[in-house]
C-alpha cells in the first residue's frame, strides 16, 4: 500500500507543475529580422522595482509615456555587405568624446546561430574642432570606408532560453585625419580602435503586462535578457599610440571605458523587438534610469483571451536513470508535431517527430548525452511551443 500511495502523490505533484508556466525558447524561426521598431518612451520609471526571476509575474502597466521612440532598420543592398550575410543596417553616432562623435551605419547578420552586428560603413564627413582647440580652422575628417569586423557583437543566440548566456568582444577600427595647427598636425592619419564588450544572460522568465494607451495589456509569456555592455577606446596617431597631450585636449584617455549600457531586454515569443526595455546606464542594475515599451501588436485585457488548456501531462521517470522517458497526456490536448530537447545552455541535444499514439510520447535519450537538467519542448504545426517540461538525466 505504501508504494501505491507514493505513486499517487508523485502523480499529483507532476500534474500540478504542468499547469504552471514554462519558459519558451528563442530560435531562428521565431525571432524575425529587424524592421521598424516603435516604442513608447523614454519613460521615467515610477516606483519600479524590477527583479528578474524564474516564473515571475511583472505588471508594468503603471509605466506610460505618450512619446514615441523609433529605431529604423533598412534592408541591406550593398553587395560588399550582402556577400557577408548581412541582412539589415541601421544608423548610429559613435562617440569619440562626450560631445564629439561621427555617423556610422552598422550591418546586422541573422543566421542559424544568432544575430550579430557584423560590419560598418562610415560615410565621408568632417567637423570643426574649434570647440576643443579654440581654432575654428582645426578639423577632423572621416573618409568613406567599409569593412567587416574581425569579431562581431552578438545580439542574440539561437537557441536561447532561461539560463542561456553568451559573450562577445567585438573589435573595430575607424580611420580619419586630424588638423590641429597648435600641434603641427595637418591631415595627420589618426585611428580610433575600440572594443565593444557585451555579456548577455537570460535571467528570468514568466508573465508580463505593459501599458497600451492607458489600459493594461494581457499577460504575455516573456524571457528577460540581462545585458551589460561598454566600450574600450584606444587612439593612434601615425600608427603609434596618440600622445597624452593631444588626447587631453579632447578630454579623453588611452584605454578609457565609456558608453556603459546595463539593461534588461524583455522578449515575447515570435517578436525580435523587445516587449520592454529597462535601462540602467552605468549603475549596476540598482535604479533604472528610463524604460521603453513596445507598440507592436499588443492586446489589452479587454480582448478575449483563449481558454486555458483542458489537459495535463506527466513526464516520468524523473529523474531518468536509464535514458528512457515517457510523456503521458491526459485530457483534451492539442496536436503536437515535433519535439526538441535543450540543455541548460540553450543547445539542442535531441529532436524529432512527436509520434504520440494514444496520447503518449516515448523518448530514448542518446547514450552520449551527459547527466544533467534538460528541457523538453513540444511544438504544434505552426512551430509554436505548446508544452515545456524539464527533467533530470541521472544514469
Amino acid at each position: 500500500m505504501q508504494k501505491i500511495y507514493t505513486s499517487i502523490v508523485l502523480l499529483f505533484a507532476f500534474c500540478a507543475t504542468t499547469f504552471g508556466q514554462s519558459p519558451f525558447t528563442i530560435t531562428e524561426s521565431n525571432f524575425p529580422i529587424f524592421e521598424k521598431q516603435l516604442n513608447k518612451g523614454p519613460i521615467t520609471p515610477n516606483n519600479l522595482n524590477f527583479s528578474p526571476s524564474p516564473n515571475g509575474d511583472w505588471d508594468l502597466s503603471a509605466q506610460f509615456s505618450a512619446d514615441v521612440d523609433s529605431t529604423l532598420f533598412y534592408p541591406e543592398f550593398d553587395p560588399f555587405f550582402l556577400n557577408e550575410g548581412i541582412d539589415v543596417y541601421f544608423s548610429d553616432i559613435q562617440l569619440l568624446t562626450a560631445t564629439l562623435g561621427y555617423l556610422v551605419f552598422y550591418g546586422i547578420d541573422f543566421n542559424d546561430t544568432g544575430v550579430y552586428e557584423k560590419g560598418v560603413y562610415v560615410p565621408d564627413q568632417a567637423y570643426s574642432l574649434g570647440a576643443f582647440t579654440g581654432n575654428p580652422n582645426d578639423s577632423i575628417r572621416f573618409q568613406e570606408q567599409s569593412y567587416i569586423f574581425e569579431v562581431g557583437r552578438q545580439v542574440m543566440q539561437f537557441p536561447a532560453t532561461y539560463q542561456s548566456a553568451w559573450h562577445s568582444n567585438s573589435r573595430r577600427a575607424v580611420n580619419f585625419d586630424l588638423s590641429v595647427a597648435a600641434l603641427g598636425l595637418n591631415h595627420a592619419p589618426f585611428q580610433h580602435r575600440f572594443t565593444v564588450v557585451r555579456t548577455d544572460s537570460i535571467a528570468g522568465w514568466g508573465k508580463m503586462q505593459i501599458n497600451v494607451n492607458g489600459a493594461p495589456s494581457i499577460a504575455y509569456d516573456v524571457l528577460i535578457n540581462r545585458v551589460t555592455q561598454h566600450v574600450v577606446d584606444s587612439f593612434f596617431l601615425n600608427g603609434s599610440p596618440a600622445p597624452t597631450q593631444l588626447l587631453a585636449a579632447f578630454g579623453i584617455t588611452q584605454g578609457q571605458q565609456n558608453e556603459f549600457s546595463n539593461r534588461y531586454a524583455v522578449y515575447r515569443e515570435g517578436y525580435s523587438a523587445p516587449f520592454a526595455l529597462v535601462v540602467y546606464g552605468q549603475n549596476n542594475f540598482t535604479t533604472p534610469q528610463r524604460m521603453y515599451i513596445t507598440t507592436e501588436d499588443v492586446a489589452t485585457t479587454s480582448v478575449e483571451t483563449p481558454d486555458q488548456p483542458t489537459y495535463t501531462s506527466l513526464l516520468f521517470p524523473n529523474p531518468s536513470r536509464s535514458g528512457e522517458l515517457t510523456l503521458q497526456l491526459m485530457g483534451d490536448a492539442p496536436k503536437f508535431d515535433a519535439y526538441t530537447i535543450y540543455n541548460m545552455q540553450g543547445q539542442i541535444v535531441q529532436s524529432g517527430v512527436a509520434q504520440m499514439e494514444s496520447g503518449q510520447l516515448d523518448l530514448h535519450m542518446n547514450q552520449q548525452t551527459p547527466n544533467g537538467t534538460y528541457v523538453l519542448h513540444l511544438r504544434g504545426g505552426n512551430g509554436q511551443t505548446l508544452l515545456t517540461q524539464s527533467f533530470e538525466l541521472a544514469r
